[in-house]
């Protein structure tokens, strides 16, 4: 829709790109997520991030 108006219009498209789509996919399934452990009586922790082994 967004790229249809934008040619009609004559209004520049400008293409989010796949990292904001993956960013929004994968806040949705976190909300999903926090609801549903909500809805059995859990909450949900964030880990800390583990820290990049480098192997030589």
């Amino acid at each position: 829709m967004l790229f249809y108006n934008s040619l009609r219009y004559g209004m520049a498209y400008h293409d989010p790109g796949a990292s904001q789509y993956e960013e929004r996919y994968r806040n949705r399934v976190i909300g999903n997520l926090q609801r549903r452990a909500k809805n059995f009586g859990f909450s949900l922790q964030l880990l800390p991030p583990e820290p990049d082994m480098a192997v030589s």
